[in-house]
């Protein structure tokens, strides 16, 4: 049994117990078996989640009252229950592709875990574990400021559970998704960093084909199968990242709690949304497959030229194949390298400021009702 696939098995556990990605880890073959029973399994899951999901957003749909917060502004109580009718059907549409996808998922995490087991040193093993303990850190964080933030602000006994389980339920299915993407790209990277060795110890065409193979996954069957489900997990932190510092501008500054409460919820709010910016940053800056990727060219150009049929394979490599980059994307819309952060600070300190514009209209309205 190979030790390497230790933290890779625990992800795998981890996905399988919450019903995304239902599957028998045969470490013997490096497998991932499927069978009737754990069909059902997903299956079964997948519905519970779509049930409970839809009668969340038909709840808050229905009764948005109930989500109110006496001391929040009608924009901040507005914008609280689209988030959380957002989470519903991000949560809904997520699974429904997982379970549909999932002969598709078995087979790229089969073929990347079996390039885990070839390529990925002990050093990369422990950056998968240190990825998960982060992440188990973050939930418990995030779980903490739900609970500490709603409970403070006066939310009713029901609505809070609700939010409670809803948020705190989507965040670990949500950047548990994020987390193992992260992993996948680190096993890529791994793999392209061990045939570039390969190269530079003069092994050409092996090499070259399994750096082609990666080149080719990650462009392919990588994209098509994380890529949808990227799509709305950033989609959702985007629209969920203003909520905690227009929280602060419209009750903490404003004076709305006493010192001591207003402390709590100065703490609370400022880190309200840390958790999901950090596993978006974590996933965004992960760029070693484009960074390993270049080096063959650097490699490449160092190798002796001969005069034989080797120097035209590799002018004909460099030719056709080192322009072919592997970028990920979510579904073509943006690229999931460090290029889209700034541009989703950006947007999300724009949805900042509509918001506060929103507020200002609001209070404006009332002082003229009063007079």
């Amino acid at each position: 049994m190979s030790h390497v696939c230790r933290d890779l098995r625990l992800y795998l556990r981890l996905l399988h117990l919450m019903g995304m990605m239902c599957w028998r880890f045969d470490p013997e073959h490096c497998q991932l078996l499927d069978s009737p029973g754990l069909d059902r399994y997903a299956l079964v899951y997948a519905a519970f989640v779509l049930v409970a999901s839809t009668g969340c957003f038909a709840f808050a749909h229905l009764q948005p009252h109930r989500f109110h917060i006496a001391i929040y502004n009608r924009t901040g109580n507005v914008y609280e229950t689209v988030i959380f009718r957002s989470t519903c059907l991000v949560l809904v549409l997520l699974y429904v592709l997982l379970y549909v996808r999932r002969h598709r998922h078995r087979s790229l995490v089969q073929h990347l875990l079996r390039l885990n087991r070839r390529c990925v040193d002990s050093s990369t093993d422990r950056q998968f574990l240190h990825n998960l303990l982060l992440y188990g850190v973050l939930t418990a964080v995030c779980c903490g400021n739900y609970f500490h933030g709603y409970s403070r602000a006066g939310l009713a006994a029901l609505p809070l559970a609700l939010c409670l389980v809803v948020y705190t339920y989507a965040y670990s299915v949500l950047c548990l998704l994020l987390v193992f993407f992260v992993c996948l790209k680190q096993v890529m990277a791994a793999g392209l960093t061990h045939f570039n060795q390969q190269l530079g110890q003069g092994a050409l065409l092996p090499a070259l084909r399994g750096r082609q193979q990666i080149v080719e996954v990650c462009g392919g069957e990588l994209n098509a199968c994380f890529g949808p489900l990227m799509l709305p997990i950033v989609a959702l932190v985007l629209l969920m990242a203003p909520a905690g510092p227009f929280y602060l501008i419209s009750t903490v500054l404003e004076g709305k709690f006493g010192p001591h409460g207003g402390l709590a919820m100065l703490l609370t709010s400022s880190i309200w949304d840390a958790p999901w910016m950090v596993m978006l940053v974590l996933m965004l800056r992960t760029n070693g497959i484009a960074v390993e990727a270049n080096k063959t060219a650097k490699i490449l150009a160092k190798v002796p030229r001969t005069g034989t049929g080797l120097d035209r394979m590799i002018d004909k490599f460099l030719l056709k194949n080192l322009r072919q980059q592997p970028i990920l994307t979510a579904f073509g819309f943006f690229a999931l390298d460090k290029s889209t952060l700034f541009k989703l600070f950006t947007a999300i300190f724009t949805y900042m400021v509509i918001l506060v514009q929103f507020k200002e209209m609001e209070n404006s309205t009332k002082a003229i009702g009063k007079v």
